[in-house]
């Protein structure tokens, strides 16, 4: 079965049909996702692009058994809760004009937009729905228990905790002033005192009534001037003045931590609970989908 508008029917849902167009929106759409990080699919071959559509086919057919269940249990979306979502939404272009065609592109009307918009707000209330009705709260026990199962998830990358001082020069100074800021900073180098005692009284980053402490980085963060010298340091160790576009700085190296770098419990104990959350919400969702599954008449194409 086909309909010119939609392309051939991929999947039927409780005879419902879900057709090539929606399929197809829902791998570029994902495409564009990876492509935002740095991934290219189509560079990984044929098989992972079938993969990726039968991923993305599996989905489809979820939302749309949601969005069933959804309309059972007379969950309602009001054209005043559209008109909000799509106001908040269009804040993140330049203009109006620009929102419209950016969501044109992909529907051919407004009216179609809003059609999809009210589907993926009825999933997403019977999602949350039934998230709240499941959801336990987590005793410290368990938060630490998911911490020591899963702390693979919580390794950083290499980065540096480091400290400086910073005398500002103006872009458009000549080379004289550049050069007398160095010869300070190397003056300021050789004296004896505390290197937070000197950053507070000669740095002119709003870092100095911290002592110059900038905390961490991971490698690739900073200005690539600031980055080659802090990673290059050993602890405890004062730079060579260094240039970048706010001035001369001296660096200090206070703590480095290497790639694969655990955080004890204690330091991530709230970004530990969210994961945890997080896991309990994947796990819910996926046992409300595996039992609407069981009663369902699901065919694909």
């Amino acid at each position: 079965m086909e309909r010119q508008s939609h392309g051939p029917v991929v999947a039927k849902v409780n005879a419902e049909e879900l057709y090539e167009k929606q399929l197809e929106g829902a791998v570029r759409k994902y495409n564009q996702s990876l492509k935002e990080q740095g991934i290219e699919i189509r560079a990984f071959g044929q098989d992972q692009m079938h993969n990726l559509r039968n991923f993305m086919l599996q989905k489809l057919v979820e939302r749309e058994l949601l969005h069933q269940e959804a309309l059972k249990k007379k969950i309602k979306i009001g054209p005043s809760e559209i008109d909000t979502v799509m106001e908040e939404s269009s804040k993140q272009y330049p203009s109006r004009e620009a929102f419209l065609n950016d969501i044109l592109e992909e529907d051919q009307t407004v009216e179609a937009y809003r059609e999809r918009l009210a589907y993926d707000m009825l999933v997403n209330k019977v999602t949350a729905s039934r998230y709240e009705q499941k959801k336990k709260a987590l005793s410290a026990r368990e938060i630490n228990l998911f911490y020591e199962k899963n702390r693979k998830l919580f390794a950083q990358r290499e980065s540096a905790r480091i400290g400086h001082i910073l005398l500002k020069v103006p872009d458009d100074a000549r080379d004289a002033a550049w050069e007398a800021a160095k010869k300070r900073l190397l003056k300021i180098r050789g004296m004896r005192e505390d290197f937070r005692s000197l950053a507070k009284k000669y740095s002119g980053c709003a870092s100095a009534k911290l002592g110059g402490d900038l905390g961490f980085y991971f490698r690739g963060q900073l200005y690539p001037a600031l980055d080659t010298a802090a990673f290059s340091l050993k602890v405890g160790e004062i730079s060579e003045p260094v240039e970048s576009r706010d001035g001369i700085h001296l660096i200090k190296l206070y703590e480095h931590r290497p790639q694969g770098f655990i955080p004890p419990f204690d330091a991530i104990k709230e970004q530990v609970e969210q994961a945890a959350k997080t896991e309990q919400a994947q796990k819910i969702y996926q046992d409300y989908v595996e039992e609407l599954m069981k009663r369902a008449r699901i065919e694909i194409l």
